[in-house]
């Protein structure tokens, strides 16, 4: 209550010096007419310092609480998640609801991890590594294919052996998972998803194409909370998530789509070369080790 009653007070001090300096200027009080413009301009800088010191701890603190109920939200999910997941599999029951329960829990592993990813991003480093995508890629594929049976849809997939990239692990997740993940929740029962991954002399190109009902607008998707269909679920963090981490990595993606026919995400993401100093430095582990 005091703040507010001294934020008012600085405006009221302020519009009376202001009146001051229009009756100075009628009168022709010249020098007074300087000294309370000058006392005007100090007053209203401190009026502006106090609101944006007072605006910025409002948000601050409003920021802290997002985080702190967010932070306790996904750890409050994880563990029930993560029993739920294990319990399924120990059932060792396999029929059409238990299939159905797998590909919900997955789902919800894939959100919990997209929202846990878009928390940590702003104050974690993930640490980059020497990956090799085919291989990676081939385990992600099989943990999607259990949503992609939900609907009958066929992945075929066609991988080059031993391409390696650098990047980090939860990253590359995040990439290959959206972008496989959003191909299955678009493309109706009983479609196709093509998976494959090439190479040029400098990169590794990443495809997924599908049969689903395309896109309207391909730049719009990679904002945001953008869902270009609101029925089918998700916060829209997916593709956003994805373009920043094509930023950061410096991939280069693009989509091709015809509406209600299909679309295609591509990426091109710079292949491992390893430097002479990391040539030079395995050498020396090598020499320790004998």
């Amino acid at each position: 209550m005091f703040k507010n009653l001294k934020l008012a007070f600085y405006g009221l001090f302020c519009i009376i010096i202001l009146q001051a300096c229009i009756v100075f200027r009628f009168f022709g009080f010249k020098f007074w007419l300087l000294i309370f413009e000058i006392s005007a301009i100090f007053l209203s800088a401190l009026l502006l310092k106090f609101i944006y010191n007072k605006t910025e701890i409002i948000y601050q603190e409003r920021e802290d609480i997002a985080k702190r109920f967010f932070n306790d939200c996904m750890h409050e999910l994880k563990t029930p998640l993560g029993v739920a997941m294990i319990n399924i599999e120990m059932l060792q029951i396999h029929n059409k609801y238990t299939h159905r329960i797998k590909s919900a829990l997955k789902q919800m592993k894939l959100t919990y991890e997209d929202v846990e990813y878009f928390i940590k991003n702003r104050h974690i480093n993930f640490k980059a590594k020497r990956m090799n995508i085919s291989k990676f890629l081939n385990d992600r594929i099989k943990f999607s294919h259990i949503m992609a049976n939900v609907k009958n849809i066929k992945i075929s997939s066609r991988i080059k052996p031993d391409l390696e990239i650098f990047i980090s692990e939860i990253e590359l997740t995040r990439l290959i998972d959206n972008t496989i993940n959003n191909a299955i929740k678009y493309t109706n029962e009983n479609g196709k998803i093509e998976i494959s991954l090439t190479n040029d002399e400098n990169f590794a190109k990443f495809c997924v194409k599908d049969n689903g009902i395309g896109i309207k607008d391909t730049k719009k998707i990679w904002k945001r909370y953008e869902r270009e269909n609101l029925s089918s679920g998700g916060f829209g963090l997916g593709l956003a998530i994805v373009k920043n981490i094509c930023d950061k990595y410096k991939i280069k993606k693009n989509v091709i789509s015809n509406f209600g026919a299909g679309s295609t995400f591509i990426y091109e993401i710079p292949l491992f070369k390893e430097k002479f100093l990391d040539k030079f430095e395995n050498d020396n582990q090598l020499f320790g080790k004998a």
